[in-house]
């Protein structure tokens, strides 16, 4: 409340100093107007002070702002005070004045995420560069040499100044609208109060300027100044928290708020092309082409996000397909893997194998060495049979708990065999010590179902043949392989191979 009343004092002393001497542009009114605007910094800056990391810039940036129109008043407190024949003052106060629109173009129009490249402020500040240098060309052209006794003249220029403060004030409330925070929204309405108010004011007062300053003139300008104090010290409307924008505005507006900056330089190019064509001329060129670089460069990041979206979601497909324990696939993965190979082979005659697998006697080496041990054991196993396949469009899954199965497609029962008595002799290699098995390692058996032209599109039909048969293995002494009935040669009973 203490600065709520001090802005008052100040705003009272400021009309009664213009009262008593008359003339607005007198240096004591115009030091009163002065103080009003120190505060305004004031304001702002505890506001940069006190928001958060992200919040910091965007104050700081209102604050630079409100300086230039502090540096703005102070040179024509000095040109008062010095006298100014040659007009240079007048000149530079009118550019310290109008680079205001710098910082506060950077406020609507920066994106301010903390992801946002490096590249697109760069960009930016290059355009801001070259905002200052044509309001530097144009103003002391326009205001310092033969053409400011002119009247069309300066009407460009408060034209020109019209223009570009309601531009700015349009986008902070737009920014307004679709921020979806609650502290955003409460920085762009102390942004939106400022803008519109300041170029209401402006727009006023140079108008009334071209036939004269009247005494209370001055204290326009003090109105935008403190409403920036008044609303930086006080709590926010209620209606700031209520208002929630849906993503898809918040979107589009964060999107569109480049193109203000681009706006700017164009229109300031076409103004300043009566001054200074081949400036103007390149300006204006390369606020189009940093705009396309721009948009060409949000473009390319969000291909690049896309295609790192896409190589998630593919992760996540062959993690969700994968088994926790060993990285192999899972039954839901064999399942599609089997009636796809099953498919392909009744539509080529390329018909496929399956190999049930089971390791001997698991549940007492879980019983004797713990299910630490037992989980190790899967995952050696499962590492052997993976590298143990013949093709790379093989399948390999764990079937369920000490069971494995292994799709080969385009493979007869006779290919078959010769990889069950690798993948056995692999295990075998492995020296897993089994104390309650008989050959004192790890062993595991294997049955094995080949798809003939009778053989149904459906997996469960032809896992249930080679479970059979691997339970055939199992009841004949393991460590071994059996064949399906309906794949074993004329005049045998029974196919197998012992480890």
């Amino acid at each position: 409340m203490f600065a709520i009343w001090l802005v008052v004092l100040l705003l009272i002393a400021h009309l009664g100093l213009a009262k008593w001497s008359g003339h607005a542009e007198d240096t004591l009114p115009q030091l009163a107007m002065l103080a009003v605007m120190v505060m305004a910094v004031w304001a702002a800056f505890m506001r940069y002070r006190r928001s958060p990391a992200l919040l910091r810039l965007p104050w700081l940036l209102m604050s630079l702002a409100l300086a230039m129109q502090v540096f703005w008043v102070g040179t024509n407190v000095l040109a008062a005070t010095l006298g100014d024949k040659s007009g240079y003052l007048a000149a530079l106060a009118t550019v310290l004045s109008s680079l205001y629109v710098i910082p506060c173009m950077f406020m609507v129009t920066r994106s301010f995420a903390a992801d946002e490249a490096r590249t697109m402020a760069v960009l930016d500040l290059v355009l801001s560069c070259m905002v200052a240098v044509q309001l530097y060309l144009f103003f002391t052209k326009l205001l310092s040499g033969p053409l400011a006794s002119d009247p069309a003249s300066i009407y460009v220029v408060i034209y020109l100044a019209d223009a570009i403060d309601f531009s700015l004030s349009a986008m902070a409330i737009l920014r307004l609208l679709g921020a979806r925070s609650f502290r955003w929204r409460y920085f762009y309405y102390a942004a939106s109060v400022h803008l519109l108010v300041n170029a209401t004011v402006a727009a006023i007062y140079n108008r009334i300027e071209m036939h004269g300053l009247p005494w209370w003139a001055g204290s326009l300008i003090d109105i935008p100044h403190a409403l920036v104090v008044l609303v930086a010290v006080r709590q926010p409307p209620r209606w700031l928290r209520a208002y929630h924008p849906s993503l898809a505005v918040s979107q589009t507006i964060t999107s569109f708020a480049p193109i203000i900056m681009t706006m700017v330089v164009v229109m300031l190019s076409i103004s300043t092309s009566r001054v200074s064509l081949a400036p103007s001329l390149l300006a204006g060129s390369a606020a189009v082409l940093f705009y396309g670089l721009r948009m060409a460069f949000i473009q390319s990041r969000h291909l690049d996000r896309q295609r790192a979206v896409d190589l998630s979601t593919w992760r996540l497909e062959q993690q969700v397909g994968r088994d926790p324990l060993t990285g192999i696939a899972n039954r839901a993965m064999l399942d599609t893997r089997l009636r796809e190979v099953l498919e392909e082979g009744r539509r080529t005659a390329s018909y496929c194998s399956v190999l049930m697998i089971d390791i001997d006697f698991f549940k007492q080496y879980n019983d004797s060495l713990g299910h630490i041990a037992g989980d190790a054991c899967l995952v050696q196993v499962a590492c052997a049979l993976s590298s143990s396949r013949v093709r790379a469009n093989d399948v390999v899954a764990r079937y369920g708990g000490e069971e494995f199965a292994v799709v080969l497609a385009d493979t007869t029962a006779e290919a078959a065999q010769d990889v069950a008595c690798r993948l056995i002799e692999a295990i075998g290699r492995l020296q897993i010590v089994h104390p309650n098995c008989p050959s004192g390692y790890i062993t595991v058996s294997i049955g094995i179902a080949t798809q003939a032209a009778q053989t149904p599109v459906d997996s469960v039909a032809i896992l249930d043949e080679a479970d059979r048969a691997l339970y055939r293995a199992k009841s004949q002494g393991r460590n071994r392989y059996e064949l399906a009935l309906h794949v074993m040669p004329d005049g045998l009973d029974s196919v197998h191979m012992n480890g």
